[in-house]
Parts: structure tokens; sequence; C-alpha cells
């Protein structure tokens, strides 16, 4: 990761049809097999899953110039911002379209390890083994999500009253999604990665941070609140990023420098990282 920001006040960039969305997401989706295409063998009388192979397949290591991370309730406007950047030559990693296939992989884990049984045409589980299976699954997605997040060169925040809907609590927007939370952290974290094409030394010398985790319980039906951390990114504008959208005529990487110039995005970058220091 070498630069990152928030948008603030989406708008669209450009005309996007259906068909562009669902054409993104049929070639954004990893390759799900059945659990036996992963079985490695058994040790100690346990099956034993191949999870790098698990991983691979679900999170295609496709290079992408943009990490989007999002709400999945903005999965559409992701995706249309992810179609709008792939007219201009970016690649875009959005996550959601491979969300739905780690609960494909939950539920057939659970079916075949975690005891099953039907009540009343309801299934249930042996609990403490369906919590391994989740933490397991869960904890490989976590890891993915954030070797996708170190590949890439941008990384992008869509924060909208569904990614964040709790407004500077305690100094801090929160989160109800704990993968939100995930990749704000990691991204803030993340050790920089000049491009190639980026000099050094007119890059950017980032202060040490060292990482904390907070975490925040919300009342009612166990809504969990994570500190959305968001602070270290440059907030642009919907409008703003529209505008640069409608005068870009560069593609793939020049289009991204673009940005980066017109947004002055390097500088605000240093800035705000360097302030969240200080804050910590």
């Amino acid at each position: 990761m070498y630069l990152g920001f928030e948008i603030n006040d989406y708008r669209p960039l450009g005309p996007v049809l259906d068909s562009d969305i669902q054409r993104f997401k049929n070639q954004a989706k990893g390759q799900y097999q059945q659990l036996s295409a992963y079985l490695v063998g058994q040790v100690k009388g346990k099956d034993v899953i191949d999870a790098d192979k698990i991983a691979n397949h679900l999170f295609p290591t496709q290079d992408s110039h943009i990490f989007l991370s999002h709400s999945h309730a903005d999965e559409v406007d992701a995706i249309r911002l992810a179609v709008s950047l792939e007219k201009k030559g970016l690649k875009v990693f959005v996550d959601s379209c491979v969300w739905e296939y780690f609960q494909n992989l939950v539920d057939d884990l659970n079916m075949q390890y975690s005891e099953p049984e039907t009540t009343q045409g309801i299934i249930h589980y042996n609990y403490e083994k369906a919590t391994q299976v989740s933490v397991s699954v869960h904890m490989m997605l976590v890891g993915a999500l954030q070797a996708m997040i170190d590949r890439t060169e941008t990384f992008i925040f869509l924060n909208t009253s569904n990614s964040a809907p709790l407004k500077n609590y305690e100094r801090f927007d929160r989160t109800f999604s704990p993968w939100i939370y995930s990749e704000l952290q990691f991204s803030q974290f993340a050790e920089q990665r000049f491009p190639e094409r980026v000099s050094q030394e007119a890059g950017m010398v980032l202060d040490g941070i060292q990482e904390r985790m907070f975490k925040s319980i919300a009342r009612a039906d166990m809504t969990m609140a994570y500190k959305a951390f968001n602070k270290h990114l440059p907030k642009v504008s919907g409008n703003d990023l529209k505008h640069w959208y409608a005068g870009l005529s560069d593609s793939g990487l020049k289009a991204l420098d673009n940005l980066y110039r017109a947004t002055n995005l390097v500088d605000e970058f240093k800035k705000a990282r360097k302030a969240v220091g200080r804050d910590m």
C-alpha cells in the first residue's frame, strides 16, 4: 500500500449499466469448489483442509491498483465506482464480491464437522464446533483481506452512513462492521510501499506508529461498535472526485498519478498519518 483516502458524499462518476455491475461481480468472484478438493489427508483421526488453497481460490491473486473498503449495504455504489475506474484502466478490488463464498464455506464445514441435527426443519450444530469453524474461516478472511490491501497501491474507504453510522463518538467515527474495522486498522499501520515510478526522495517518511487495539460494546442486540480508523485518510468529496473523473484523459497508472496531484494526496496523506501518530 502506498496511499489512501476516504470518499465523503459519494456521487456516481458516470452512467453504469446493470449488466456492467453483474459482469464485474462475475469477474471478481473466486472459484469455490467442494470441500473434498481441499482435503489434504488426516492427522490423528482429523481431516486436514488446506486453508491457503481455499483462500487462493476465493481471493484470486490478480494484482489490483485499488482496494475499495465499503459497507455491504453500499455494494452497488462500490461496484459502480469500481466499474467507472476500470473504464480508465484502473483495476479495483471490491471485497464484498467474495464474502458470500466465505459464508458458503462456513455452511459446508458446519454440515460436515459440526454434528448437524435437524429439528422441525431447523438445522442445529454443536456450538463449540460451529464456533471453531466460524473463527477459523473468518481469520482466514481477515488474513486474505490484509494481504490484498498490502498488495494494492491505493486504499479507498467509501465513508457513508452505512459504513460509519456513529460520527465523532469520543473523537472517532464508529462502524458496526468488523470487516471495515479490520481493513481500516490495517491500512493505518500497513508498511508504506513506494511504487517503482515514484522517487523515494519525493515520497513520505512516516513516523513509527505502534498499533493499539480498541473495542466498545453497543447496547441492545449485541451490536458491536468499533473505532473506525479513518483519521489517517485524507478526505475527498464525491463532487471533487467526479470533477477529477470528468476531466481525466489519462488511463491506468497515469490516471492514478493524476488523482494524486488533483487531490494533493501525497502531502495530505503524510500530514494525516503524522497527526494520527501525535493523537495516539
